[in-house]
């Protein structure tokens, strides 16, 4: 699980090209960041990731698979 809540923009769309690129199964980020739920599904789906948000108040989760 990755927490990027109270990261400022750019850093957790940074992060998240990291971790896609290290990781081997999948990764769960938790975020509060607006402008995030957005661009991390885009970069996700842009490299034939597939993800899931689940919003809970200011807060949310992005569940990433890696299926490559």
């Amino acid at each position: 699980m990755l927490d990027l809540r109270g990261e400022p923009c750019p850093e957790p769309q940074i992060e998240i090209v990291k971790r896609l690129n290290q990781m081997k199964e999948g990764v769960e980020i938790i975020s509060d960041n607006e402008p995030a739920e957005l661009s991390i599904p885009m970069i996700c789906e842009s490299r034939g990731y597939p993800c899931e948000i689940k919003r809970d108040g200011n807060t949310f989760r992005i569940r990433i698979l890696k299926t490559k």
